[in-house]
């Protein structure tokens, strides 16, 4: 999935126009109000019937999701269940404009920009009837930003007020000092349908902020209670309840009988199978056992070349890139951890592995052709995107940064450099990228890896405690602005910076930026924050992706973005029908 939209840019445009309180909105499907979708079955083709068994069968992943706590989730797999259990104060539109969900319109700023007022809609409840209230998202914010909670997604809510000093606490807070910062957090809730938020500066991504799954409200009785997390005791918000959870095999989420929206699901299942992988997926897909799969990129020129597969075949442009971190930290320990500092700590070190990749061939090869290659983070279509910008695939350039880190690191010689561990979760595909990517830095530069294939359950621990010198991962923006990739990934205060990348001067930056309000006049900012992160090289940048889903031509009603997790139309599924086939 890679090349992106200007709806994106245009929709942060928006964002930023309604922050400053210029803009009127549309409201999301499955809310009500101006601009609302149509009801689910006016969307299904002309002269379609729906079939009377509205099961919508799914390939999640090869493994469980990592955590469906919404203050704790974080990979696309949690995210992708997510959309469908919970919904926060705003949402999307299919144009990827913010707009109200939980909130009953727009909420009221103050003029110095500071403060955000949401009024909740009348008549929310939760899937076991229980009212929605703003104590609930006062605990959810502040649960969210709580270290206790040990959220890699604590640092994206920083900018509210006392936000920062929660995360310059040290590791020798007790929990009096924790809970004094956690209360002192500038949430609050005056009345069951008042929410306010008051940030330290003016924000620019603010009303973002309040479309995410770990903002979205819950019940501390709730998070609190055993097994809160099981089929059975999951409390929803959103349009579906999770039903049924076979670990390790599959979920099935049903509607949700208390969903406020306007659009009500005519899906009576979501089933997410769970085990396998993605060649397995596109076989049970070839078997006519899913209604919908993401190709596997190795298998898109056949999928291609195939007269009854090909005319299922939907290339829909994403805000996912793939990069391949590098442990850039010199701290022992490193986030209390012991850490062993390793040669890639070292910038030229970096910068010699990421020029001796040939990223041309890795995309045709290993990617099967399938997106764009990337030269930095931002993906093409979104605000700040830089299209020349990247370090160039030169095998003596290579050459030269490698002498200059090996006399920096003390080596003699590159036979000297330890055996750098390579690590990445298996049943995904990302062996063969790894490959690759091993073969040429042992061609081009001398330098040996070990691949280090592992769980996905036990990946998503170990890459953050850097216990590998180089790791796998990939990043979908979360919302259409640069604060969601240049601060959320390697701002040294947040826990999505999997790389320890650490430049006060970035930082600053980045600093800087988000609080400009106006897009227009942060864009410089963050353009020059991204070229010093490019030139730095936490991490190789490859491929800005293009999802190639292929859809049974009986799923009608699916509203595509580039932002969904894992499967087609993923963000609205309560618009999805199932037509008779």
């Amino acid at each position: 999935m890679s090349s992106k939209r200007l709806l994106a840019l245009v929709g942060a445009v928006a964002i930023v126009a309604a922050a400053c309180g210029g803009s009127t909105a549309t409201s999301a499907p499955g809310s009500e109000g101006p601009g609302a979708s149509s009801p689910a079955g006016e969307s299904a083709a002309p002269g379609g019937d729906l079939s009377a068994e509205q099961v919508l069968r799914l390939y999640l992943a090869s493994e469980d999701p990592h955590s469906l706590d919404p203050a704790v989730a974080e990979t696309s797999t949690d995210i992708a269940i997510l959309h469908s259990l919970n919904r926060g104060l705003m949402y999307f539109d299919q144009e990827q404009n913010v707009v109200p969900a939980l909130a009953a319109d727009m909420p009221e700023i103050s003029e110095d920009l500071l403060t955000y007022t949401f009024t909740l809609r009348d008549g929310a409840m939760y899937s076991n009837g229980e009212p929605i209230v703003a104590d609930d998202l006062v605990f959810a914010w502040k649960r969210l930003i709580d270290p206790r909670t040990a959220a890699t997604y604590q640092a994206i809510i920083a900018d509210v007020d006392g936000g920062q000093e929660i995360l310059d606490l040290g590791t020798d807070a007790t929990d009096a000092d924790i809970q004094a910062a956690v209360d002192a957090f500038a949430v609050s809730a005056p009345d069951d349908k008042t929410f306010v938020v008051k940030f330290d500066h003016p924000t620019g991504y603010a009303l973002q902020l309040a479309t995410l799954w770990g903002t979205a409200p819950y019940k501390e009785s709730w998070i609190t209670s055993p097994n809160a997390l099981e089929a059975g005791n999951f409390v929803s918000s959103g349009p579906f309840q999770l039903t049924t959870w076979e670990h390790q095999a599959e979920i099935v989420l049903t509607p949700n009988p208390n969903w406020y929206g306007e659009v009500k699901p005519t899906l009576q299942e979501i089933r997410y199978h769970i085990g396998g992988d993605p060649a397995a997926a596109q076989a049970a897909f070839e078997a006519g056992e899913y209604d919908m799969v993401k190709a596997p990129p190795d298998q898109v020129p056949r999928i291609m070349e195939d007269p009854e597969l090909s005319p299922l075949v939907q290339a829909i442009p994403s805000v996912v890139f793939d990069y391949w971190g590098f442990d850039a930290s010199s701290e022992d320990p490193y986030k209390g951890n012991p850490h062993e500092v390793k040669p890639t700590s070292n910038r030229s070190f970096r910068r010699a592995l990421a020029m001796a990749i040939d990223k041309e061939t890795l995309l045709a090869t290993a990617y099967g052709g399938q997106g764009q290659v990337a030269g930095s983070p931002m993906p093409p279509g979104q605000p700040g995107h830089q299209p020349d910008l990247g370090l160039p695939y030169d095998v003596e350039a290579a050459k030269a940064e490698l002498a200059t880190a090996l006399t920096e690191l003390g080596y003699s010689d590159v036979s000297e450099v330890p055996v750098l561990s390579f690590g990445f979760n298996t049943d995904a595909g990302h062996d063969v990228p790894a490959a690759f990517m091993q073969e040429q830095w042992r061609t081009n530069l001398g330098i040996e890896s070990e691949l280090k294939g592992v769980t996905f359950d036990q990946f998503v621990v170990e890459r953050p405690q850097l216990v590998y010198g180089i790791s796998r991962n990939a990043w979908g923006m979360d919302y259409p602005h640069p604060d969601n990739i240049l601060r959320v990934l390697f701002h040294s205060q947040s826990g999505n910076n999997d790389e320890g990348y650490n430049n006060p001067e970035y930082d600053a930056l980045i600093e800087e930026a988000g609080g400009k309000v106006n897009i227009d006049e942060a864009i410089p900012l963050y353009n020059q924050a991204q070229e010093i992160l490019v030139e730095d090289a936490p991490a190789v940048f490859t491929r800005w992706r293009v999802t190639n889903y292929e859809v049974q031509p009986w799923v009608s009603g699916a509203l595509v973005t580039p932002q969904d997790s894992e499967n087609y139309g993923d963000l609205f599924f309560e618009t999805v029908q199932i037509l008779d086939h």
